[in-house]
């Protein structure tokens, strides 16, 4: 699998199906996926929150499934998991989705968070979602232009 590093974030792929995470806030994650999505990117996926939450004790998650058109078994469940162990530092989740596998795993996954997911089909309801829990962000206080950079530092 290959990692290339982006100013805040990175992108993994095998050659045929990509995963982009970035980190547009210090707390907010926005991860785009291509194709198939296999155990390998899951688990950096995870590793990516786990930091998020131990720097900001909080964590808004942003999945652009839209051109995901399958995954490997586990990655729901894996994925689930984590959502029920963090279900209290998540503060918001929203997903993107066209393809009736990936939105039939999310109304699963989405039980078993206890419908805290926030299932989208309209691109624009998504990133409007996504702009506003960024300006929430900037409006707090808790993030300035350096404490960005020295966030998107650590996140690469």
């Amino acid at each position: 699998m290959e990692r290339r590093e982006l100013s805040d974030g990175f992108v993994l792929t095998d050659g045929k199906n990509v995963v982009t995470i970035r980190r547009p806030a210090p707390h907010v994650e926005l991860i785009r996926c291509e194709g198939h999505a296999r155990a390998a990117h899951i688990d950096l996926v995870l590793e990516n929150r786990e930091t998020i939450v131990a720097e900001c004790g909080r964590i808004a998650l942003f999945d652009d499934l839209e051109e995901m058109n399958g995954y490997d078994s586990g990655v729901r469940l894996k994925l689930t998991d984590w959502g029920k162990k963090h279900r209290s530092q998540i503060v918001a989740f929203h997903i993107l989705t066209r393809s009736r596998l990936v939105a039939m795993g999310v109304t699963v996954a989405n039980l078993a968070l206890g419908g805290h997911i926030q299932a989208h089909t309209n691109r624009r309801a998504f990133e409007d979602a996504l702009k506003q829990e960024i300006a929430r962000a900037a409006s707090s206080g808790h993030w300035s232009t350096s404490s960005a950079s020295a966030t998107k530092k650590k996140s690469s």
